[in-house]
């Protein structure tokens, strides 16, 4: 057999000798006719000459050697896709050389256009995936799974079946490609159903010809065209959930396992997104029952809190009014307490009144026999101005203690300042209490009851006297020489009010020890009080505080501190009343 090649070889040496001998022969025959000496300089040029063109056919000689060996790289590649060139007798190297090299581009073609195809299918499957990692609805997902799919399989029919669960019945989920078929969100029956078979064995059902496939063997429909279709199972991990159907495949084409094989692979990717839209959706109306149940028991607290409240006001309504109860039966035992003392005082000053009459009768009898020069004539005047006293402060308790109606009249608050100090002022000197009227010549009369106003004053300064003592108890405790007495002083003030030339301004001060300010608010309250057990009932402010409102004036602590207290009372003047 030939040798491979030796044709075009041998064709290359005569090419070679030709090129190489012809100008040669050429050469020497005219330097000899023409008898042309050269010199070795021109010898040297000429031989130089020969050498590159020699050199220049050795270079092409190795350059057809490579392609020798080019051409039988390609014969072998095409004899491996089994469409070999076969030789021809006759034929020309080159003639072959340049059909195999057609040859070769024919499956490069093929190769690129496999490989075109693939990348259209990496970049459906990019979409897909980019699709199901920004939706979160299920029906969206599988429909863009079955446009992709009929994209990469040049299928031009196709559906996908959400498996209904528990239930014999498909649900329609996507259509695409065929008029008159079942709508979107309708029930198909399963059983009878050219899926079914993927529903029975989850796997994948390939058919090349449904008429031929024993798994099928029913009658093609000429809408579907070709007799070929793909049904592909879609898995949430283990658990069927539908089925992907594809039909009529481009130019009557038939499905085959590289259809099969992409479709899986695009099902494989949307299986995790699938399964966390699922669970999305069912957390999604977990959420959406407990919202219920919360808008529910909100409703239920709100009615509850409402009965709360309502129970809560009712009890609150009760305690005051229980409250309320306990201080006013409180204050008709008090009001019972100070009537009964009222009566007893009146009794008391009627019973002294007659021994006192015979005490000041013999004792104005024995006055009048003596003269300023006896011996005894002193002590009879002392106990004449006494008795005196004495008849004047019963005289004042009678009336003090005396219960009648309120009558408010023009009344000098001078004089009810001096009918109240009758009655304490002795207590205050036994106190070693300094006290200080201030009262103005032009005061104008007030209009109001006397016997209440006295019993203004009477509480003021009685208050007044318990904070001095209090006082006192306290920096003798704290002064080593306790023989030395602490004095106090009350100071009563008043005038016309600066700022209303229609009210009159009582100040009552003292210098005692003050009132605390986290209880300066609750002075006026009625039953509070500071003292100890026995020593006040806490009615006294409170009962003022009454009087004088029903008096249309004010009374409030002007000033209060470690030197002690002001309380300031303002009284509507008679003209102002009238």
């Amino acid at each position: 057999m030939k040798k491979e090649g030796s044709g075009l070889r041998n064709t290359l040496l005569i090419v070679t000798a030709l090129v190489f001998i012809i100008p040669f022969l050429i050469f020497t025959y005219i330097f000899y006719r023409h008898e042309i000496a050269l010199d070795f300089i021109q010898m040297m040029m000429v031989a130089f000459i020969l050498v590159l063109i020699l050199a220049g056919l050795m270079i092409l000689r190795q350059l057809f050697e490579k392609i020798l060996t080019m051409v039988r790289l390609m014969k072998k590649v095409v004899a491996e896709d089994g469409e070999a060139v076969p030789a021809k007798r006759g034929v020309d190297e080159v003639q072959y050389l340049t059909e195999t090299f057609e040859a070769l581009m024919g499956k490069l073609e093929n190769t690129t256009s496999d490989l075109g195809h693939k990348v259209f299918e990496l970049l459906a499957l990019k979409e897909l995936i980019e699709i199901a990692s920004k939706t979160l609805d299920f029906d969206e997902l599988l429909s863009a799974l079955l446009e992709k799919s009929m994209a990469v399989t040049s299928a031009q029919i196709g559906s996908i079946f959400k498996v209904a669960p528990n239930d014999k019945r498909f649900q329609v989920v996507a259509t695409k490609g065929l008029r008159g078929g079942p709508e979107k969100y309708s029930f198909l029956n399963i059983d009878g159903s050219i899926s079914q078979h993927v529903v029975d064995h989850h796997q994948p059902l390939l058919v090349k010809d449904i008429e031929a496939d024993s798994r099928t063997q029913r009658p093609n429909d000429p809408k579907y065209g070709s007799p070929s279709f793909l049904s592909m199972p879609i898995f949430v991990k283990d658990e069927l959930i539908a089925v992907l159907n594809l039909s009529r495949k481009g130019e009557n084409g038939i499905f085959d396992l590289s259809d099969e094989q992409i479709i899986s692979i695009m099902i494989g990717e949307i299986g995790f997104a699938l399964e966390n839209i699922r669970l999305y959706s069912k957390l999604r109306e977990h959420l959406e029952r407990l919202q219920e149940r919360t808008v529910a028991l909100e409703d239920a607290n709100g009615r509850l809190s409402n009965e709360i409240d309502q129970r809560l006001s009712a009890e609150a309504a009760l305690n005051n009014a229980l409250e309320e109860l306990k201080q006013t039966q409180a204050q008709l035992v008090q009001s019972a307490k100070l009537s009964s003392i009222g009566e007893l005082a009146a009794g008391v000053a009627h019973e002294l009144n007659q021994p006192l009459m015979v005490i000041r009768g013999h004792a104005q009898m024995l006055f009048k026999k003596r003269r300023p020069e006896d011996e005894d004539y002193d002590e009879l005047e002392m106990i004449l101005r006494n008795t005196k006293r004495l008849m004047k402060i019963i005289s004042h308790l009678r009336i003090f203690s005396r219960q009648s109606g309120t009558e408010f009249i023009p009344l000098d608050l001078g004089t009810t300042i001096e009918d109240c100090f009758l009655m304490i002022e002795e207590q205050l000197r036994l106190g070693e209490i300094q006290v200080e009227k201030k009262v103005s010549e032009d005061l104008p009369k007030v209009w109001g009851d006397p016997n209440q106003l006295e019993q203004v004053l009477l509480n003021l300064i009685t208050n007044a006297k318990d904070a001095i003592e209090q006082k006192a108890g306290r920096e003798k405790k704290e002064i080593s020489d306790e023989s030395e007495p602490i004095k106090g002083k009350l100071t009563i003030e008043a005038h016309r009010d600066p700022d209303a030339h229609n009210l009159v301004e009582l100040l009552v001060s003292d210098t005692g020890s003050g009132i605390p300010k986290e209880i300066a608010d609750k002075i006026f309250d009625p039953f509070f009080t500071t003292k100890d057990v026995g020593k006040g009932t806490g009615l006294g402010l409170s009962i003022s505080y009454g009087i004088i409102k029903d008096h249309k004036g004010e009374i409030a602590v002007s000033s209060t501190g470690p030197h002690g207290t002001t309380f300031r009372v303002k009284l509507p003047t008679s003209a102002e009343s009238s």
